[in-house]
């Protein structure tokens, strides 16, 4: 592969509006003004008024933003399309507000026509969402008032399941986007001459070119520039990360070559200044590197195409013999209806998904004979999944003697709609149940210790962990649950508004299900999982740490260092080892 350096500019006069954590603020950067050092203000700072997903139009004389208006309500704020004027920011126009959320607009570079997509509670844009085009209507001074000519260009009505992301115009006005419609995998669709949906591709892929929109701007696929017809995906296939360059008129898809990365996203278009050739940019990392800011360089448009990756930035290293590349392996598990214990009297039904991690340490040995403890993880979401990237966390795990398992339990993505779905609305049973069957699946195939099974995790992880620790104590010898939620019900009653209505799919109606959540809430098992104010009231082992000034995930590096030894200095001493590590003792009450 050549690997070359090349200084990437802005295309010419592309502004950059943002919206500023701290006041809240709409603020604008021009990216090719060497002078300009500081933003410009170019709103009022309301806490109350909060702005997102902005995008310019090509004339630079106003923007587009998705709003939230916290100044009467919070948990039901309203969402609005508005226009900002670049000139006079107090000229605020609201262009649509018929949905409880609304995401991505993006303008066509050839006409006044803009694209977003939309979306009701109680559904999840994974779930449900509707994508409108429309036309930009201007006053006789030219300042926007309205949009017009506004058509739903798919789900909604038509197919009212169908969820729809990342909507891209490319240089000729074409309109591109992702749907899970037919396979129930979200795949790469457009929009032809005749006003028609087209798929992409020259038959549907069960392949997902896109992750769930947790936050604002998403991209795993681009309109290629100088080739209209043309836009780069990401998608994995035969258990193989790709990137390619998909004709959308042909149907067909050139690979391009890539090192051992398996994650691809956040793509954008910059050009050289060298050669005025595009360049695009992405995070990317592997199994033996972590994730980072890349540019590839897709050489004079042609399929001699080289990557190019520029100076990386410092960050973990560890030496490639302590780095083990992790198996995804498959165990049995079961599905709703729950007729026979997750240890299985009866015949499992249906697989989940985890990758697997050996201990790995050429410094040490274990004892001849011994098996290794197991760590379960389960990532947060819960609509969301394990990846097989280099993770700090998880080599630290392996390098100190643990067999680890990061599970996609059923209800995981990048498997389809289907098995998405599977966890409607079973949070809190087959998650854990999975999270269990991977334990003793490894257990029985004779990888590790049956009797030194732990799980840990965060956030709705760190749920699944204590809920495999109140109601499956059978199964696991010790575990550690970092920031997780211990009450589905107060989940629902005081969580931020994307997820208000999260809860209905994932358990239930509330209150009509109110039973419910309180059965499956680790809080209310108190004789087996532990609420920090009771931490030293119980008759169970605990060791309870707290972290001043974080908030929902560890943020600061000291404090993040010293949740991962205190969990093995605890896990240590409830399994029976000594860490070789020099690591500060925690108070272990009862």
């Amino acid at each position: 592969m050549n690997f070359r350096k090349y200084r990437l500019q802005d295309h010419p006069k592309r502004d950059r509006a943002f919206s500023n954590w701290s006041d809240q603020g709409l603020y604008l950067i021009d990216t090719n003004n060497k002078e300009q050092r500081a933003p410009r203000w170019i709103g009022d700072c309301n806490d109350k008024m909060r702005y997102a997903a902005t995008t310019i139009h090509p004339s630079k004389k106003f923007l587009v933003a998705v709003r939230e208006d916290h100044r009467e309500v919070d948990l039901d704020a309203p969402a609005t399309l508005v226009m900002v004027s670049l000139a006079n920011a107090q000229n605020e126009v609201i262009l649509f507000d018929s949905h409880d959320f609304v995401s991505t607009p993006v303008f066509s570079p050839k006409n006044d026509e803009i694209t977003f997509y939309a979306w009701n509670h109680s559904d999840m844009n994974w779930d449900a969402t509707t994508l409108f085009r429309a036309t930009i209507a201007f006053s006789s001074d030219g300042i926007p008032t309205s949009l017009t000519n506004q058509t739903v260009v798919a789900g909604g009505k038509d197919d009212p399941r169908e969820s729809v992301y990342q909507p891209r115009f490319d240089e000729t006005g074409r309109l591109h986007f992702l749907s899970d419609r037919v396979t129930g995998f979200w795949n790469p669709y457009h929009v032809n001459s005749d006003g028609q949906v087209m798929l992409s591709l020259d038959m549907p892929m069960e392949t997902e070119f896109g992750p769930p929109e947790w936050v604002f701007a998403n991209s795993t696929f681009q309109p290629m520039p100088g080739r209209p017809d043309t836009v780069v995906v990401t998608f994995t296939c035969d258990a193989k990360t790709r990137l390619g360059l998909l004709n959308v008129v042909t149907h067909q898809i050139e690979d391009l070559p890539l090192p051992e990365w398996t994650t691809l996203s956040n793509f954008q278009f910059g050009v050289t200044s060298r050669t005025n050739e595009p360049v695009l940019v992405m995070l990317a990392g592997g199994p033996k590197e972590k994730t980072d800011l890349y540019t590839y360089f897709i050489n004079g448009i042609s399929t001699s195409a080289q990557p190019l990756l520029a100076a990386k930035p410092a960050g973990f290293t560890l030496d490639e013999q302590w780095v083990l590349v992790p198996e995804e392996i498959m165990f049995p598990t079961k599905l709703p209806p729950f007729t026979d214990d997750i240890i299985g009297k009866g015949g499992w039904d249906a697989v989940a998904y985890a990758y697997y991690y050996s201990p790995t340490n050429p410094s040490y040995q274990a004892p001849e004979g011994e098996l290794p403890p197991l760590l379960i993880l389960s990532h947060g979401g819960p609509t969301a999944e394990a990846g097989c990237v280099l993770n700090p966390k998880i080599q630290y795990w392996t390098t100190r003697g643990f067999a680890v398992a990061d599970v996609n339990y059923d209800g995981s993505t990048g498997k389809g709609c289907e098995y998405r779905e599977r966890l409607y609305p079973q949070f809190g049973v087959v998650d854990v149940q999975d999270c269990c069957a991977a334990a003793l699946y490894l257990a029985e195939i004779g990888h590790v210790d049956r009797k030194r099974l732990t799980i840990m995790d965060g956030s709705d992880c760190g749920f699944t962990t204590l809920a495999c620790l109140a109601f499956r104590p059978e199964v696991f010898a010790v575990g550690a649950s970092l920031y997780g939620i211990s009450d589905l019900e107060v989940l629902i009653l005081e969580t931020h508004k994307f997820e208000a209505r999260y809860p209905v799919h994932l358990v239930g109606p509330y209150p009509e299900a109110r039973s419910t959540y309180l059965q499956r809430s680790p809080l209310h098992s108190v004789d087996k999982v532990v609420p920090p104010n009771q931490a030293t009231l119980m008759g169970i082992k605990v060791a309870y740490t707290e972290f001043e000034g974080e908030q929902h995930g560890f943020r600061q590096a000291k404090n993040i260092v010293c949740a991962l030894e205190a969990q093995l200095y605890f896990f240590g001493k409830i399994l029976g080892f000594e860490p070789a590590d020099e690591i500060e003792p925690v108070e272990i009450f009862n």
